[in-house]
């Protein structure tokens, strides 16, 4: 039995501009897990993850699985969030084209047809918000962007809220109501007001930046004026650190990898708490990391991971979105 999702709030990413890649892993990852102590239904983290090289130091932690996956690579749990206000959680099914909603005891209770989506946020007008064309294809064609829908809808109908982009990501909203699109395929961000026009002042202002500081903008987290974008393509796994006042000022929150191309690879969706950022890796690790001090430690290692979300309990909870299809649970100290 899959265990009770938190009930419950937080985050993003990209499956099919990775999907040759990170099936094989995938799949490994999945076997090496299954293969060890907590095989029969858990995902763990290593026994001793070592910090990287002058970096905080983390505590282990390990993973459960609360929504296991029905089919292994097609049930690809792209992004995820928690909507308190329907005591739900839903799920982005990136190869089914499909979000889903699921109550707090892991039952399916409503699917909304979107294509190809991405990172799911509800909005402060409490609607709920998908990226969708989150794939290369759509960002050759500029078929991407965003729609809204009911979230308490018996039968929720999504509408289109802004069209035009690359290839829509990662998304986060600010206090005053604009949504921001990581644009992976343009690596940019993309300012949306709230009446669905874009801020094409600003965006391209985030383009510019995020140039001189590498590339495949993904996941997006907004806190304290500052929005901090994964870069999916750094070889540096790098997390960047954009002003809103102000984009131009962008600067480096934090390498994750202590070498180029060494691991974590990968960054993709990201949350944070207290200040600090959980990042979920494609090369399947979660990392803790500062972006005051620049510093970073793995919490946990396992299978691929695409999201991470907040649940606002039980306390010092997360639950993930894996290349798998598993969403698995984290309680972390």
């Amino acid at each position: 039995m899959p265990d009770r999702l938190p009930k419950a709030v937080a985050p993003q990413s990209d499956s099919r501009g990775r999907r040759l890649v990170a099936g094989a892993a995938t799949l490994l990852a999945m076997t090496a897990v299954a293969s060890g102590p907590l095989g029969t239904g858990t995902r763990a983290a290593a026994d001793a993850p070592a910090p990287i090289a002058g970096s905080v130091s983390c505590a282990p932690t390990e993973a459960r699985v609360a929504l296991p996956t029905r089919a292994p690579l097609l049930d690809w749990s792209e992004n995820l969030t928690f909507d308190e206000a329907t005591e739900s959680f839903w799920v982005s099914r990136a190869q089914r084209d499909v979000v889903e909603k699921y109550d707090g005891d892991a039952h399916l209770v409503a699917s909304v047809p979107v294509r190809g989506p991405g990172a799911v946020r509800r909005g402060p007008d409490g609607l709920m918000y998908v990226t969708f064309g989150n794939s290369p294809l759509s960002g050759l064609s500029g078929g991407s962007g965003v729609v809204r829908f009911d979230p308490a809808a018996a039968d929720p109908t999504p509408e289109v809220f802004a069209s035009g982009l690359g290839q829509a990501n990662g998304a986060a909203f600010d206090p005053d109501g604009a949504l921001y699109v990581a644009d992976t395929s343009a690596n940019s961000v993309v300012r949306i007001r709230p009446d669905g026009s874009v801020d094409a002042d600003w965006t391209a202002r985030s383009h510019t930046a995020l140039a001189a500081l590498g590339l495949g903008a993904d996941g997006i987290v907004a806190a304290d004026g500052i929005l901090y974008v994964t870069l999916l393509e750094s070889p540096t796994a790098r997390i960047v650190a954009l002003p809103i006042d102000d984009p131009t000022r962008a600067t480096v929150a934090v390498d994750l990898a202590p070498a180029p191309l060494s691991g974590p690879l990968l960054p993709d969706d990201l949350a944070i708490v207290d200040g600090l950022l959980y990042i979920a890796t494609g090369s399947g690790q979660l990392v803790l990391a500062d972006p005051v001090a620049h510093t970073s430690c793995t919490l946990l290692s396992g299978q691929p991971l695409t999201s991470v979300a907040v649940a606002p309990a039980p306390a010092r909870t997360l639950v993930l979105g894996t290349e798998g299809g598993d969403v698995l649970k984290v309680h972390y100290r």
